[in-house]
């Protein structure tokens, strides 16, 4: 019986030195992203096409409404729970060719860590095309409720960090706005 507990005990003691050797192995080769941040004065290259964060505004729903009708439908119950953050970029085609351009970002609360994909408002369609050095301004929204945020922090969401994560490695690349 005690060979038995001894042998499970070195048996432990293996696994545990293994899992341990794998975990700093793979933080070694595989280190924590570098922040790049962009802004209005420094905008981001994404392959010719130059994006610039404009601005942000936090919405209720009701708000939201009279720029689209998309979440006409929610239930009063739930339109104080939750939020829908209106993001302003500018995109430029910085080059001889015709750009064809699909936003793909992630918004991002630093302080708060609520986050929620940013999508196109309107059209219908995400894709944009850009006609040599032709310039657009394009609107985002994030929906942000219960599930992303806690309800209590909503009213702290205009205080914090607002930003677009489009690469998250080996560089965490993202457009910050100011308000």
């Amino acid at each position: 019986m005690k060979r038995c507990k001894v042998i499970a005990l070195i048996i432990c003691s293996v696994v545990v030195v293994i899992c341990t050797a794998m975990i700093i192995r793979i933080n070694i080769q595989f280190p924590k992203a570098e922040d790049k941040s962009y802004t209005i004065d420094n905008p981001a290259d994404i392959d010719g096409v130059i994006v610039k964060p404009l601005s942000y505004q936090i919405c209720t729903i009701d708000e939201y409404s009279q720029i689209s009708s998309e979440y006409s439908k929610v239930k009063d119950e739930k339109k104080d729970k939750c939020r829908i953050v209106v993001l302003t970029i500018s995109i430029e085609n910085t080059t001889e060719e015709v750009a064809d351009y699909t936003p793909s970002f992630i918004f991002v609360s630093e302080e708060l860590n609520a986050f929620n994909g940013a999508i196109p408002i309107g059209s219908g369609s995400r894709h944009c095309t850009l006609l040599p050095h032709e310039t657009k301004e394009m609107k985002l929204r994030a929906y942000i409720g219960a599930s992303q945020l806690d309800e209590k922090n909503l009213d702290k969401l205009d205080s914090s960090t607002i930003t677009l994560v489009y690469s998250f490695y080996p560089y965490r690349r993202k457009l910050v706005f100011s308000r």
